[in-house]
């Protein structure tokens, strides 16, 4: 109805806001980045204001700020404008709790902060070595720029009429972002998953699109959904979906899956830690896997004290006969699992017995000295 209308929530005086309500440094700063002239940067306040049509005279007698003002200019748009923030919720890896972060001050720079903090506590990167070459490759779980992209679109589009904030929820498999309103018509949901271009599409809030452009935060209009999808392409992560499928919910939620190669990684690297934990327990003597008398009694080990040098020994011929032999290959012919293994190997490498060269997959195990009192081969 808005848009057939013409009538945008963020071209009308807000209901309270002023001019003393906007920040001169924000106004000052976005001036800058956008390189106005220095005749306008040199303006008064009220003169700068009223030449960037953020103010306007009201039935009251006063200046009024514009809703698009506000967001783009106070330090607490929220005061004004209800919900006008972006949270980031995080599930904590291991239990069932989720942790917010809240992020405030003028829409653009909550999407800049947000893009931030993805950038240096949720992305991860792993350097995979290929077997057959020398060269590496990284593997991220998300790609910044699908990211970026998506945020910055949920922002621009979400109808700040609605007392709604944009929601970002990361889980161990999966990033969703929502926003509680449909896409304006000519796109909707399918065509956001099905398709990659729409130069057509209308914009709920059209000076914060002018203004995100202007920033740099938008680069073509209506392409932000093609390189969000062509960055998922890219980074090795399945595609895109949008929700919801049917005609009644009025939100947006797309999901961006992991990439799966480095949930594989990941949960490997998991496990290999919760093994040397296990393994640092038994050796200090504390925690589960002792029994109080020095004897080692944790499933991960799998052996008793005694048994350990026998074992430790056994491992040590095995390297010297087979110096390519695998984790698990040993785990099989001595009946340890592969996390005893390596608690064992840990401890010869400590002792200085054996050593690893090359890379994980392709290198071998060197043995260098003895194994609790046992001749090396």
């Amino acid at each position: 109805m808005k848009k057939f209308a013409d009538v945008h929530f963020s071209s009308e005086l807000n209901r309270t806001a002023t001019i003393d309500d906007l920040d001169y440094g924000w106004i000052q700063e976005y001036l800058t980045r956008t390189n106005a002239s220095e005749e306008t940067r040199g303006l008064g306040k009220l003169d700068m204001a009223e030449a960037m049509g953020l103010v306007s005279g009201s039935e009251y007698g006063e200046r009024r700020a514009k809703n698009f003002a506000v967001l783009m200019f106070c330090n607490r748009p929220q005061d004004f404008v209800p919900y006008a923030r972006v949270e980031i919720i995080r599930e904590r890896r291991g239990t069932d709790r989720m942790v917010a972060t809240v992020f405030d001050g003028p829409v653009w720079i909550q999407v800049e902060r947000a893009v931030d903090f993805f950038r240096e506590v949720i992305m991860s990167t792993y350097t995979v070595l290929e077997e057959v070459r020398t060269e590496h490759r990284m593997v991220s779980n998300w790609p910044e720029l699908a990211f970026r992209e998506l945020l910055t679109n949920a922002v621009v589009h979400k109808d700040y009429d609605r007392a709604e904030y944009v929601g970002v929820y990361v889980y161990e498999d999966a990033i969703e972002i929502i926003n509680h309103n449909r896409p304006l018509p000519p796109v909707t949901i399918e065509a956001l998953n099905s398709q990659t271009r729409f130069p057509d599409r209308s914009y709920l809030n059209p000076e914060l699109k002018d203004m995100f452009f202007a920033l740099g935060l938008i680069e073509t209009y209506g392409s932000g959904i093609r390189r969000a999808k062509e960055s998922m392409v890219r980074n090795g992560n399945p595609p895109l979906t949008f929700k919801p499928a049917d005609e009644e919910n009025d939100y947006t939620m797309v999901t961006m899956p992991i990439n799966e190669e480095f949930a594989r990684i990941r949960d490997e690297e998991a496990g290999d830690i919760e093994a040397t934990e296990i393994a640092n327990k038994a050796i200090s003597g504390t925690g589960e896997e002792t029994d109080g008398t020095g004897k080692e009694t944790g499933e991960e080990t799998g052996v008793t004290g005694e048994e350990t040098v026998a074992v430790r020994d056994r491992i040590v011929r095995m390297l010297v006969m087979e110096p390519k032999i695998t984790v698990k290959e040993i785990a099989g012919r001595i009946g340890l699992s592969p996390n005893g293994v390596r608690y064992h190997l840990d401890i010869l490498r400590h002792d200085g017995v054996v050593r690893r060269e090359g890379s994980t997959k392709s290198g071998a195990w060197i043995v260098v000295g003895k194994a609790d009192g046992h001749a090396e081969g």
